[in-house]
């Protein structure tokens, strides 16, 4: 089947890695820096149930772009031959909407009155302006010559965004670029309000190390999922130390430090990255440990460095938007073979506020 997706802007790359690792037989006929057109023989609601796909529609079928109305007239013509999908809790209702180049576009009541007429003959169903009902959607993208009708598929249940946290479509995004397995012991240890934790419980994962420095401030909100999960454990720790983090026992560090914009770090930010390199370095499993962080563009060269001198040199990196804040995501592992020797954190445990 054919499917129209949207997803976090400037993630195309690793949407494209993570979705190989998704879907059966996946081909990408278009892409850009926030939609894909793809092909593959997953069924809709396999694609839908996909975290970091922010919206999910099966391709009915498309018409050369030029003239809106008169695309729009011919896309009606064209679909009186197309088999509509079925799609899950579709109530008898539709409403079309026209999104054109990442905006919502006006046609002609003539073409309106068309396509609607070739949907309702398809399909059974009856307009609904407004309300829950079923979506058709006739997009047109930059760069892309068609323009298509689809059908939206329903969305997933996804967490709660808490106030200034990252998107759950991007923490899904970030934890498949990690290369998660069954068998990861993972940490987050700036996790805030969890977030990535929650991400990778989606998961089979051994072990979850949630850590933050103000887990007493965010403890509250953090949900059941987390506190009551005997495969999480949370910690109170500052992540330059991890005290309670023993040497080589991490398969893999997901995390969003602090962008050293507004808050206060107590020390400069290379000698930050330099902290969190050498953290990162002690606490990574010496032969399969790796690691995904999201940082701010200005600082991202000075994180890269900080990482090298640790002996993690990030191995890729992806420029992508957070709230429409520019940002860089390094992705890197311990190089085979070598191991690092870092003195261990034991003794300074005074922080630690373990719970399962």
């Amino acid at each position: 089947m054919r499917y129209y997706i949207q997803f976090t802007a400037g993630t195309g790359t690793l949407m494209l890695e993570a979705l190989d690792s998704q879907l059966e037989q996946l081909r990408v006929r278009y892409a850009d820096d926030s939609a894909m057109v793809l092909e593959t023989r997953s069924p809709p609601l396999k694609v839908a149930a996909v975290p970091f796909i922010k919206n999910a529609f099966v391709l009915i079928t498309e018409t050369g772009r030029g003239d809106l109305d008169k695309g729009v007239m011919q896309l009606g013509r064209v679909a009186e031959k197309r088999q509509f999908p079925q799609i899950p809790g579709a109530a008898g209702r539709f409403r079309v909407m026209v999104h054109v180049d990442g905006a919502l576009a006006p046609i002609s009541p003539r073409a309106k009155s068309a396509i609607e007429h070739t949907i309702t003959t398809r399909t059974g169903a009856r307009v609904e302006p407004r309300g829950s009902c079923q979506e058709y959607w006739i997009v047109g993208r930059q760069g892309l010559k068609d323009l298509l009708l689809c059908a939206r598929l329903p969305r997933t249940q996804k967490p709660t965004k808490a106030k200034g946290a990252i998107s759950h479509e991007l923490s899904a995004m970030l934890v498949a670029a990690s290369r998660p397995t069954p068998q990861d012991v993972f940490l987050d240890p700036f996790a805030g309000s969890g977030s990535f934790a929650s991400a990778r419980l989606e998961q089979p994962v051994r072990q979850v190390w949630y850590s933050d420095v103000d887990l007493g401030q965010y403890r509250r909100d953090l949900g059941p999922h987390l506190t009551g999960n005997k495969r999480v454990r949370l910690l109170a720790e500052d992540a330059l130390t991890l005290p309670s983090i023993d040497d080589g026992s991490i398969d893999v560090i997901v995390t969003d430090p602090p962008w050293g914009e507004h808050e206060d770090l107590g020390q400069p930010y290379d000698e930050f990255a330099h902290a969190i390199g050498s953290s990162f370095a002690r606490v990574l499993h010496p032969s399969r440990g790796r690691y995904v962080l999201l940082v701010n563009r200005r600082n991202a060269a000075t994180m890269t460095d900080g990482l090298r001198a640790a002996g993690l040199p990030p191995d890729d990196e992806h420029e992508v938007l957070v709230n429409g804040h520019p940002a860089t995501v390094l992705i890197g592992e311990r190089p085979q073979g070598e191991v690092v020797h870092q003195q261990s954190a034991e003794g300074t445990r005074d922080r630690a506020d373990v719970a399962r």
